[in-house]
């Protein structure tokens, strides 16, 4: 693994968090002018693998409010009277181009609706190459079927959209020494091309503790072919933490955790060439890299 500079991520952190705001009338206007919903976004172009902050206004009462992105609603909170705010992600796979962002509700004279588009830029990715043991990248059958059946349970955790919402910006980092590599990075094992690296990694000593980086719910803690001992944290909204490769984890499944609480500590388990923490985050709309998560603007 190629450790990641520090004056490259401050550029990314710097880069995101100047990004231009976008409001449903610069984006084209919004689709029902003369309702009550009025929607911004914390940057109009972003990049594959950027987390988006959306607010969302109503001036008049408006019931179950939702957000419609990539084809999904998904669950807002309120943070004030009138006033909303979710999270999504620009997938790391998103097409380039435009794409539209909406916000529906129901309130007097029916159904409300506010629309604004992004334009997805894209975004270049280190390739990785890297040369494992064929034990380590080989699979027999009952290995591939395991495989496939984590595989499954985590896409039903990540389909979840629950509520409340109880993440809130800004959010913690997992370690003390946060210093990611790799995400997005198109990985080519053993001279074969693989999925690429939804998350980042980040080189501590085993034992360095992990903690949460927002309030949540435990909803997978157990082993895994790949991930080792595995965490996963539901933050409600769709917005989920995911912690990999742990010496050990501290935390039950169902069990509720608060910022900044411990839930174990870097390892090196399941399919890990050393001690290091595999940290991602999902959002409604896919994969984001997590060190731009760090940087949303607080409001």
């Amino acid at each position: 693994m190629i450790r990641a500079r520090p004056a490259l991520l401050l550029a990314c952190i710097l880069g995101f968090a100047g990004a231009r705001a976008l409001s449903a009338q610069s984006a084209g206007g919004p689709a029902d002018v003369s309702g009550p919903l009025s929607l911004s976004v914390s940057a109009g172009a972003p990049a594959q693998g950027d987390p988006l902050l959306v607010t969302v206004a109503a001036s008049a009462p408006v019931d179950n409010l939702v957000l419609m992105w990539r084809g999904s609603g998904w669950p807002l909170r309120e943070v004030a009277p009138g006033r909303y705010e979710g999270l999504i992600g620009v997938d790391l796979l998103a097409p380039p181009g435009p794409a539209t962002l909406a916000a529906e509700g129901w309130g007097r004279g029916g159904r409300h609706r506010v629309e604004a588009v992004v334009t997805v830029v894209a975004r270049r990715f280190p390739v990785q190459e890297l040369s494992l043991p064929r034990k380590m990248a080989e699979f027999d059958a009952p290995t591939l079927s395991r495989i496939r059946q984590e595989e499954g349970v985590l896409q039903e955790r990540f389909a979840r959209a629950t509520v409340p919402v109880r993440w809130r910006v800004p959010f913690l980092p997992p370690v003390e020494e946060f210093r990611p590599e790799n995400f997005g990075s198109r990985r080519v094992i053993n001279g074969e091309e693989r999925s690429p690296h939804a998350a980042v990694d980040v080189r501590l000593p085993e034992g360095t503790p992990v903690r949460s980086i927002a309030p949540g719910t435990v909803v997978l803690a157990r082993e895994q072919f790949f991930g080792g001992r595995s965490v996963v944290v539901d933050h409600g909204g769709g917005v989920f933490s995911v912690y990999y490769h742990l010496r050990d984890f501290t935390v039950q499944e169902g069990r509720p955790v608060e910022r900044g609480e411990p839930i174990g500590a870097v390892g090196a388990t399941g399919r890990a060439t050393g001690p290091h923490l595999h940290f991602g985050v999902r959002l409604p709309g896919g994969r984001v890299d997590p060190a731009l998560l760090f940087a949303l603007p607080a409001r």
